[in-house]
């Protein structure tokens, strides 16, 4: 084929500069490096088009894997020396922060980088200057002298920078840009600086009355935040503090979704969470996967929405486990949003005993009839025991506890359960006792009596507990039923189960926004099918 000549050729070139723009804004998404530097040395014409995508996605941390997914020091001078001193207009154009793990001086979690070039790892004596004057610019407008642990604050967080401490550098980088829409973060090690920086912009994000306002509100760092998601840095452990992190984080009033893995907070307090403001925060999608939080903890954090949306609930059970949420607490958080809550999908993992106080309380291993009260319910996925109070087989671990009911007699129909507003159910971890109340309410459906806006009905069943297959049937076009029976190995990848090792195929490589965003994709796509 001839190459294309004359006045009606196309080239990059000759597009308007909106359509430039949005070609090159591809090249600057990446998961470790981005191509749009590349772009930058072509042409004056697409360097101008470039130049603020160039910064638009700031990435600082080490493949998990390859080191320990550690920020890198030498990653954040050059960043910060770029947009504060080299060209200060830039800071105005970064949009999302994707940060590993940083501490505020710990030789341990050092980053590849940094240790191959450790004359990089501390700013000049100038760029300390520039740095401690734009720190008290940017925070000097709000009153906040007037806290006596503010001076010592700023101190300590200059004497950071001279250091070439990570937890400094990091919490200049979030303070000079202002328009960040999305932060990713991976639990700090150690960082006062960076988390009492989150604390100073709940502060100024007017949670708190005596908090000072400027005349202009978007001066106040991280305003802009729609999108906040955080894991920890030890999954054995797990996140014990993510309460304490997230309380901050929900003062943004701009935040709309908020996502967090391997959440641990099992105890019945809510520290971090207790002052916060009853439908207060603006966050309306919540993800909480491979969690291990109690009912009181869950409940703190959902009263604080003011319109929930979307909830997503994945309980991770071991025999370290501490007391984790019953169905019967879900349902009580979750009616305070019966009017805006559209889709839900929980999983208790049902194949373990979370060892719940239930001998004289049967009723709380499953949500009962005042689910039914949430009304703006479309989508729901959720395992069987919590709505049914069946379970598909013994738990796997009872720890020397009395052993859960494999069926709670006088546990409600699912007809009883669900909500009229339903247009998806899906149903998992399902075994052979389900299916006389299955039936039961397909045979409602059919007749037309209730649920007319269903049009999806997924009963997934555990194969290796199944004795034969199952007879179900619906015979409306507009509705389709589907049936099908897991393994062991698909069970356990709906819920997440972390595992234990940190290799590839641990918690961090399939569902990770810092460490796999292609393999979450990929989970998330699998995850529906």
């Amino acid at each position: 084929m001839e190459e294309q000549t004359g006045p009606d050729r196309v080239s990059l070139l000759s597009l308007p500069p909106e359509i430039q723009t949005k070609i090159c804004s591809y090249l600057a998404l990446s998961f470790e490096h981005s191509a749009i530097n590349a772009v930058l040395r072509t042409c004056k014409q697409l360097h101008e088009i470039a130049l603020s995508l160039s910064v638009s996605f700031f990435r600082n941390t080490a493949f998990y894997g390859d080191g320990d997914g550690s920020c890198s020091r030498v990653r954040n001078v050059q960043f910060l020396r770029y947009i504060l001193i080299r060209k200060p207009d830039l800071g105005k154009h970064v949009k999302t922060v994707i940060l590993g793990s940083f501490s505020s001086d710990n030789p341990r979690y050092e980053h590849p980088k940094d240790a191959a070039l450790p004359s990089g790892i501390k700013s000049t004596k100038e760029e300390i200057a520039v740095f401690r004057e734009t720190i008290q610019k940017k925070l000097g407008q709000f009153g906040l002298e007037k806290y006596p642990w503010y001076t010592p604050w700023v101190e300590e967080w200059t004497d950071g920078l001279e250091q070439g401490s990570t937890d400094a550098q990091i919490t200049l980088i979030l303070l000079v840009c202002p328009n960040i829409r999305a932060l990713f973060f991976e639990q700090p090690r150690g960082a006062p600086i960076f988390i009492r920086f989150l604390f100073v912009v709940g502060l100024l994000s007017n949670a708190i009355p005596e908090a000072h306002y400027p005349d202009t509100p978007s001066g106040v760092p991280l305003v802009n935040v729609q999108e906040v998601y955080h894991e920890p840095c030890e999954v054995v452990s797990g996140y014990k503090d993510f309460a304490m992190h997230a309380h901050p984080i929900l003062f943004l009033p701009n935040l709309r979704s908020y996502e967090c893995n391997f959440a641990y907070r099992g105890d019945r307090g809510t520290p971090g969470l207790e002052i916060l403001k009853p439908r207060f925060s603006s966050v309306g999608k919540i993800v909480l996967r491979a969690c291990v939080v109690s009912g009181p903890v869950l409940s703190a954090l959902l009263k604080t929405c003011k319109a929930l949306k979307k909830l997503e609930y994945t309980q991770f059970c071991t025999a370290r486990s501490l007391i984790g949420v019953n169905p019967q607490q879900l349902t009580e958080a979750l009616l305070l949003h019966a009017d805006t809550l559209e889709d839900l999908y929980v999983h208790f993992d049902d194949l373990w005993d979370k060892r719940w106080d239930w001998q004289d309380h049967t009723d709380i291993l499953y949500m009962g009839t005042r689910f039914s009260q949430l009304r703006s319910l479309k989508r729901l996925t959720v395992s069987m025991q919590c709505i049914t109070g069946i379970l598909a087989g013994p738990p796997e671990h009872d720890n020397g506890a009395p052993q859960m009911p494999l069926k709670v007699e006088q546990a409600p129909s699912l007809i009883e359960c669900l909500p009229e507003s339903l247009e998806y159910l899906k149903i998992v971890a399902c075994g052979e006792g389900i299916q006389e109340k299955a039936a039961e309410l397909l045979r409602t459906i059919e007749q037309r009596q209730r649920f007319t806006r269903l049009t999806y009905i997924g009963f997934f069943f555990n194969r290796w507990l199944m004795e034969s297959e199952i007879e179900l049937r619906c015979s409306l076009p507009d509705v389709q039923l589907d049936i099908r029976y897991q393994d062991r190995d698909e069970y356990v990848y709906a819920l997440p189960r972390p595992s234990w090792n940190s290799g590839l195929g641990g918690l961090r490589n399939r569902i990770s926004r810092i460490y796999a965003a292609d393999a979450r994709q990929q989970y998330l796509v699998r995850r529906e099918l």
